[in-house]
């Protein structure tokens, strides 16, 4: 044990991690911001035939990254759940983003930027933690190429916009990282940072719940195939899993606020098939066969619907065949954990026409992926790779400015 805990103390360097996490974070940053511009100058934006010129009109490309959900979050954040349609969306991001906002003025423009900010704030968090992460599973140069396909992955964009993204990142990963910390000692505080990340997890998406599979995962290999079966007691094994009960703690607080304010716990999921569309329980073969049968009758559906199937459902089919072939690359709860979130997203389809609407958003956030991916040191892989995932990103910036639905 004190072998292992020497080799994660050589493998991660603080000082490389803030270097590496910081020349991601601020050169997908600096591409975004170009892409920002060039995309509201030369292009128009949704129902419109006219440009913008970011020299003259500056407010507006100021404001070209707040629309969809971004006026969701400052909705609930400014005036709370005022009606069932906003429980849908869970609290702790609106929480996190009500103070900066109402310190910088408090009006629909300050928790914009608000918004923008502290997304980037987590998303720079995230890649650090993420960089000790794999740094300790392999080296500090899979660890950099990580935060790399990470920082420009097709659907990125959503790290820098005002939603969830970040923040569901950052927390997944400390809760990972906590894992890792524990199980590596006997530290019980290790266990309980574990849980109470997973409990924030919780409270910020339902997803959040996922994280009890590697938390037990670790716990059982942990006490239960290892010589700390026989070194550790009953009241160390118990310290240990009480943290686990944090994770459904953290639904359990909204469905409770829920149920004081409007006589309904469920409502944040019954708000989903009543005001946004989408179908109760199904099924994920059923889910899939839907997409499937939509892009197989192209005449029934517009050329752009057609194209959103088809990215939707590779965006599935991707994440599946990179755990398929690399699952030996990365720990079982890894892939335990990558592949809840990816069944989960196709539980509730959006309709049948176009059931798996936002999935590319939710699959940005699934972490053991890109980690599979930086772990092929083959610069034909890399290339190809690269050449495939930034046009789409850049194309998905463009349109995500000039408000068209991405994600």
């Amino acid at each position: 044990m004190i072998q292992r805990k020497e080799v994660f103390i050589q493998a991660f360097s603080p000082r490389v991690a803030w270097k590496d996490a910081a020349w991601a974070f601020i050169f997908s940053r600096l591409v975004i911001l170009v892409l920002t511009f060039f995309g509201v100058s030369l292009f128009p934006m949704s129902r419109t035939i006219t440009t913008v010129n970011c020299f003259i009109q500056t407010r507006t490309c100021l404001s070209s990254w707040m629309h969809y959900d971004v006026f969701s979050y400052i909705g609930v954040a400014s005036n709370g759940y005022t009606t069932a349609k906003m429980t849908a969306f869970f609290p702790l991001y609106p929480l996190l983003l009500r103070f900066p906002a109402r310190l910088l003025g408090g009006s629909m423009g300050d928790y914009y930027v608000a918004g923008i900010v502290i997304s980037n704030i987590f998303f720079f968090l995230a890649l650090l933690v993420l960089h000790a992460l794999v740094s300790d599973l392999f080296d500090a140069s899979t660890a950099r190429r990580a935060l790399f396909y990470v920082a420009f992955a097709p659907y990125a964009l959503f790290y820098f916009a005002g939603y969830t993204e970040s923040l569901f990142l950052l927390l997944c990963l400390m809760m990972f990282f906590f894992l890792s910390r524990a199980q590596k000692g006997n530290s019980s505080i290790s266990w309980w940072l574990a849980g109470f990340c997973g409990l924030l997890t919780a409270i910020s998406r339902p997803q959040g719940l996922l994280l009890a599979l590697p938390f037990l995962v670790i716990y059982i290999r942990h006490f239960f195939f290892r010589h700390s079966f026989s070194s550790t007691n009953g009241r160390e094994k118990l310290l240990a899993i009480f943290p686990l009960t944090l994770i459904p703690l953290g639904l359990g607080i909204y469905m409770l606020y829920l149920w004081k304010v409007f006589h309904n716990p469920f409502i944040f999921s019954t708000s989903q098939t009543l005001y946004w569309g989408r179908l109760p329980l199904t099924f994920p073969f059923v889910t899939i066969s839907y997409v499937i049968r939509a892009i197989l009758k192209p005449s029934s559906l517009h050329l752009s619907l057609q194209i959103l199937n088809i990215l939707n459902l590779l965006s599935i089919l991707i994440p599946l065949g990179a755990l398929l072939v690399g699952w030996k690359r990365i720990p079982f709860h890894y892939v335990l954990f990558a592949l809840a979130l990816i069944v989960f997203a196709t539980l509730y389809p959006m309709g049948t026409q176009n059931a798996l609407t936002s999935v590319p958003r939710f699959m940005t956030v699934v972490f053991p992926v890109p980690i599979i991916f930086a772990s092929i040191k083959w610069p034909r892989f890399e290339r190809t790779y690269l050449a495939l995932t930034l046009p789409i990103f850049a194309m998905n910036v463009f349109l995500f400015v000039n408000h068209y639905w991405v994600a």
